[in-house]
């Protein structure tokens, strides 16, 4: 025999829907719970979906970051010959890429 605690939430799950499809079962109690754990499973569907959402933004803006500073380097190398302090947005693109201090 199994107890209910040794059970993994599947086994639960499948035992709940075989008790369910027993003719006349019917427990309040159990009915209740068997909703709140398809409350929670909805509930943890959607947060894996935003957080699926999220890493999926957070690449894209990673690439994009990268591809920015890629464009920003070449063209800084033009201005390579001047000192801090001499080009506001020389300095501003240089501590972009954390190649400076931004004043």
């Amino acid at each position: 025999m199994t107890y209910v605690r040794q059970q993994t939430s599947e086994e639960l799950a499948a035992h709940m829907r075989y008790l369910q499809g027993l003719p006349g079962w019917h427990d309040p109690l159990a009915d209740r719970l068997w909703q709140e754990v398809e409350a929670l499973r909805a509930e943890v569907a959607g947060l894996k979906t935003g957080y699926e959402a999220y890493e999926r933004v957070n690449a894209e803006l990673k690439a994009e970051n990268e591809a920015l500073r890629n464009a920003l380097r070449p063209l800084l190398a033009n201005w390579d010959d001047l000192k801090p302090g001499e080009s506001i947005n020389v300095d501003a693109a240089r501590a972009a890429l954390g190649q400076g201090e931004q004043s």
